[in-house]
């Protein structure tokens, strides 16, 4: 009798009809299968009702989920992980994919879920998946640590080498992949995940969430712009918005303009202490702040030639052709006129984050094994700017003309999230937090003010602040990185309003001691952009208690001027399927 319950429960659940729990008395318990706690259904967590497993995890793998229409899928295992080594309770570890290659895996609490979805990015050019929810996002988030959400990753389609984050020989010859990459991969994810969620259930979830940073920012903005239906609440940091133009001129850039001919780095790891502390002298106490950071490049004007020896060599000064160097990776990759070929430059105050990146330690050369910049900027131009396969362009031989940026930036309109219209994912009540480090150097915090400038300016100012909110942090690298790294909870704050209707205002940064000592030395509050943090004047500065939200001392533009500025519109991304060797691609509201 109780195998026939099963049975119909599961072809409700596979028609779409969800199936009701009846609960008797304040906390009623049901019958789990073997291997499982009682669990009171009454028991709620922020309004949500605790719901039990429907069916055994080794069960997952018996449903047929090859008909999901634009994402069957199969499943390759289902096993229960006990609690412990990081897991709050025990978990049905789901792994499968999504026709033809998307890779993915989905965590399923076996006694406390709570009705909720949470979706994680995944960084760099992706190819890997994990489901460990990032610190920099979701630091001290409650329902991250008692495990009660079920949480999804994928590779996006593609796995990568593990010896290079920055991998993009996957994408040789395989435009369906790099559409994977750029928009279908999350989607294909979300829908098989949703599906496997009310499989293991008896119902969907009631909120469905996504993280991510970098990259997986990015891929959080593509979703409300694209499938606006696949995520109530969305937290996209540190987002590579122009990832095309970022990870082909931007990195390119850093690189050349400080390599010496035979690929020595010209200013060098010596040098950046002294180089960064002049920039704090010169615009630390500038827009609210205490010296120690520069609260907002946009108003930092430093020329590296006072910084030139006028005798000798030294730690505390630099030689002419690093001061033109260092300048030079300030202004930004521009074209033969002039004209910037990425949507903002390199910000003030970011100094220590390009040691390892664009500048080097002394005799050191630019490699795969010495620069993250290098690494970026020679798979990406080769083999991801293009569909009909390598160009032949990598950071060695890139010109930086207007010519060059029309002919690398063909993937653009599948790959960066710059439409503008979010109208759709607002009128179905989504809500988007955004955040960057004012000291991103991973992408330009410049592009992502650009964007919210641009659906502001799209949506009207009051219609955007119901349902975006925008965090810019003083003195943080990209995704929270840096010599104190720093994490934030933007979680939390995100379900509180979708759930509750509580706008998120006032969110704590702290920042670690150092990358292998997590003590916090320093809580910094942040608030909605444009709105900035000043300290009180008494009490430690190093308390976030002690600052209040002001209004900005400078007002600067936020729309940052450059060659990709008609990127910024809803008719710029393509929607592309490849049919036999042919990608084909139509804009929105085109037939085909």
């Amino acid at each position: 009798m109780q195998r026939g319950l099963w049975w119909l429960r599961q072809a409700l659940v596979a028609a779409g009809i969800g199936v009701l729990v009846l609960v008797t008395g304040p906390a009623a318990s049901v019958a789990l299968p073997s291997g499982r706690s009682t669990v009171p259904t009454g028991a709620t967590a922020g309004g949500l009702g605790v719901v039990p497993a429907a069916m055994e995890c080794a069960d997952l793998v018996n449903p047929d989920f090859t008909g999901l229409g634009e994402a069957p899928t199969r499943l390759h295992s289902a096993t229960v992980v006990p609690a412990g080594d990081g897991a709050p309770q025990p978990y049905c570890d789901v792994k499968g994919y999504v026709a033809p290659q998307v890779q993915f895996e989905v965590k399923l609490p076996v006694n406390g879920w709570t009705q909720r979805f949470l979706m994680l990015g995944c960084g760099g050019y992706c190819g890997y998946v994990s489901v460990s929810p990032p610190a920099e996002s979701t630091a001290g988030c409650p329902r991250i640590q008692s495990g009660e959400l079920a949480v999804a990753s994928t590779d996006a389609g593609h796995r990568k080498s593990d010896a290079f984050f920055a991998d993009g020989l996957w994408a040789r010859d395989d435009p369906g992949a790099l559409v994977d990459f750029g928009y279908t991969g999350i989607h294909k994810t979300a829908v098989a995940a949703k599906a496997v969620i009310r499989a293991y259930y008896g119902q969907p979830a009631r909120h469905s969430y996504f993280v991510g940073c970098s990259n997986g920012g990015r891929q959080g903005l593509m979703e409300a712009q694209r499938y606006p239906a696949d995520f109530d609440g969305i937290v996209a940091g540190s987002p590579t918005i122009d990832d095309v133009e970022t990870n082909t001129f931007y990195h390119a850039w850093n690189v050349r303009v400080n390599s010496t001919a035979d690929g020595h780095a010209i200013l060098t790891s010596d040098k950046i202490p002294a180089l960064h502390q002049a920039v704090l002298d010169a615009c630390g106490h500038r827009d609210g702040g205490l010296g120690d950071v520069v609260a907002d490049p946009r108003g930092c004007r430093f020329d590296a030639r006072a910084l030139i020896c006028r005798s000798g060599d030294a730690p505390t000064c630099l030689s002419p052709a690093q001061a033109v160097a260092a300048d030079r990776i300030w202004q930004g990759p521009v074209d033969q006129r002039g004209r910037h070929l990425t949507p903002g430059d390199m910000p003030y105050g970011s100094e220590l984050a390009w040691i390892g990146s664009m500048v080097l330690k002394p005799g050191q050369r630019f490699s795969f094994a010495t620069s993250g910049d290098y690494t970026w900027s020679w798979d990406f131009p080769q083999y991801m700017a293009r569909f009909d396969g390598p160009t032949g362009i990598t950071n060695r031989n890139i010109r930086f003309t207007s010519a060059e940026f029309r002919h690398l930036t063909q993937t653009s309109p599948i790959i960066d999230s710059t439409d503008p219209d979010l109208s759709r994912f607002a009128a179905r009540g989504g809500k988007l937090i955004m955040w960057d480090g004012w000291a991103d150097t991973g992408s330009t915090p410049f592009g992502t003010l650009t964007y919210y400038d641009a659906a502001a300016r799209y949506l009207g100012q009051r219609a955007t602040d119901r349902f975006l909110k925008l965090y810019m942090i003083p003195g943080v690298y990209h995704c929270g990185g840096g010599p104190t790294p720093a994490t934030a909870d933007y979680l939390t704050p995100l379900m509180a309003w979708q759930e509750q209707g509580i706008a998120p205002t006032r969110v704590v940064t702290s920042f670690a001691a150092s990358p292998t000592d997590a003590t916090v030395i320093r809580t910094r509050p942040a608030f909605p952009y444009p709105s900035i943090a000043k300290y009180r004047g008494t009490g430690s500065p190093d308390d976030q208690a002690n600052w209040v939200q002001a209004p900005p001392e400078h007002h600067y533009a936020a729309h940052y001027s450059w060659l990709g500025d008609s990127h910024y519109s809803p008719q710029f991304p393509l929607w592309c399927r490849q049919e036999g060797l042919t990608m084909v691609c139509r804009r929105r509201g085109e037939r085909g």
